[in-house]
Order: structure tokens, then C-alpha cells, then sequence
């Protein structure tokens, strides 16, 4: 089983990435939407962080529901939910989706470490459809592999919505000053 240690470097590593993939980009260029694709409308990348938000508040719900009441049966999500939380990045403030993503992540993190203190990184909840989810499960599958997959969306994103690409001049890293 996966330790709290590795959960927590996981769940850092894929933090960093999604920043760095925002990084640089405007307030017009994380709420324009590409172009529809064979896969239906696309999301901007306000939507997506939108989204990221609204999913792991939902994660972070059923790590706590583990926590007090271990093998609890938990009612799927409405595949609505995932629309309804993408629709708040229309309008929610970029800096304010930002703040709630850290916030959110805050609290996983907390959770994470009561998990771990107490022993219960195997406590799970009983999905009906896809059986035992245990916390240390649902952390590193629903959370940080959930967000891995849309920090590369974003990274593909940028180019649609003509954010400077990747390690360029004008896009460091979080924390960079540019200076040697």
C-alpha cells in the first residue's frame, strides 16, 4: 500500500505541475474556450481549474466520511456535477479559483495527515458501482491522478488560447525571479 509520505510527494509534485502550467497565462486567455473538437465543446482553462476545485472538495468530503464511519456506502456523483463545476470558471475570478484550489488542497492534506495518525489510510467508502474505495485509494487516483490528467490538459490548452508556451522568458515557474 502506498505510504502518507508517497501520497503527500504525490500530491506536491502534481501541485507544482498545474502551477506551472497556469503560470503566465492572462485573465483573457484562462476563460477563452477553444474551438469544439470531435470530443464535444472544450473547456477554458478557468473551466478546468473550476472543475479540479469542485472535484477534490468533493474528494475531500468522502476522505472524511472514511475517516468517522469506515465502509460507509457513498451515493455517486451526477455526471452534471462534473458540468456544474466547470461553469463556475466562467465567472468565478481566476485569483479566487486559485485561492480555493489551495484551500481545497489544505484540507486534503489535513485529512491525509489525520489518516495517517490514525492508521486509516485503508478506511474506505463503498461505491456502488465500483466497490471498496479506500482513502489512500481515492487520494492518489481521484485527486492527484485526477489532476495530473488536467495540468496536462492545460498545458495543451495554452497554445489554443495563445498562452506563451511552456519555458519560455516570459513564463517562470512559481517562485522564480529570473534572476541567477
Amino acid at each position: 500500500m502506498t505510504t502518507a509520505e508517497e501520497l503527500r510527494a504525490t500530491l506536491s509534485a502534481g501541485r507544482e505541475r498545474l502551477l506551472r502550467a497556469i503560470a503566465g497565462v492572462s485573465e483573457e486567455q484562462f476563460k477563452k474556450r477553444p474551438e469544439a473538437s470531435d470530443d464535444g465543446p472544450a473547456w477554458s482553462i478557468a473551466e478546468v481549474l473550476a472543475h479540479l476545485l469542485q472535484q477534490e472538495k468533493l474528494r475531500s468530503g468522502r476522505v472524511a466520511l472514511r475517516l468517522a464511519n469506515d465502509g460507509a456506502p457513498i451515493t455517486p456523483s451526477p455526471p452534471e456535477a462534473h458540468l456544474e463545476g466547470a461553469r463556475a470558471g466562467r465567472t468565478a475570478p481566476v485569483p479566487q479559483l486559485i485561492h480555493g484550489l489551495l484551500a481545497a488542497r489544505r484540507e486534503t492534506e489535513r485529512l491525509l495527515d489525520q489518516a495517517a495518525s490514525t492508521n486509516a489510510l485503508a478506511n474506505a467508502v463503498v461505491h456502488p458501482e465500483s466497490g471498496r474505495q479506500t482513502i489512500a485509494w481515492l487520494i492518489e487516483e481521484k485527486v492527484a491522478a485526477h489532476e495530473a490528467e488536467h495540468a496536462a490538459q492545460i498545458e495543451k490548452l495554452r497554445e489554443l488560447v495563445g498562452a506563451p508556451p511552456l519555458g519560455s522568458a516570459g513564463n517562470l515557474a512559481i517562485g522564480q525571479s529570473g534572476k541567477e
